[in-house]
């Protein structure tokens, strides 16, 4: 298979319908989560093994940052893990396993794990995806293991999961 036939089908199978990235029957080194910071002069990646920042004008690499105790499922098992900024540009990275999220400190870089208490569905592997902000702050997650939609409280570390629609909160599948 040639170079650029290879990578049309990479770009085809990384299109996801919530603007992630969908991973079934590509390879763990080709997920990457991209989010620009424009405020920030930012550009964060989501990789397998790290989350790594970028300068946006001229992509000098800022920073790779390792995720203790980050977690990820394969892609026949779950949708792709997800990375959102917060309105501080602020980095906030899920599992796609545990009900577990990872903030990265714009400024100095740290690590903070925020593990959820779920208030259902404990007896299920709950990770996310589709992390979304909206305008009052509130972060919004899909589930990743199973059609599912989640309110997230960072501050108590509460996950509450709404009614919804199984169609709009599961990745598609090939």
């Amino acid at each position: 298979m040639s170079y650029r036939w290879g990578l049309f089908l990479s770009l085809i199978l990384l299109c996801a319908c919530d603007g992630s990235v969908r991973r079934e029957g590509v390879p763990d080194a080709l997920l990457q989560v991209e989010r620009s910071d424009v405020a920030g002069n930012r550009v964060w990646v989501l990789e397998p093994d790290a989350v790594t920042v970028y300068d946006r004008t001229n992509r000098r690499r800022l920073r790779r940052v390792i995720l203790p105790d980050w977690v990820l499922a394969g892609p026949r098992d779950a949708c792709a893990p997800d990375l959102v900024l917060d309105a501080s540009g602020a980095a906030v990275v899920s599992s796609n396993v545990l009900p577990v999220l990872w903030r990265i400190d714009p400024q100095r870089f740290e690590v903070k794990q925020i593990f959820l208490t779920l208030d259902r569905d404990t007896d299920k592997d709950v990770g996310f995806t589709g992390l979304v902000f909206a305008a009052d702050g509130t972060l919004t997650a899909s589930g990743a293991t199973f059609a599912s939609a989640w309110r997230i409280d960072l501050a108590s570390g509460r996950a509450t999961r709404m009614d919804a629609s199984p169609a709009a909160t599961r990745c598609e599948t090939l």
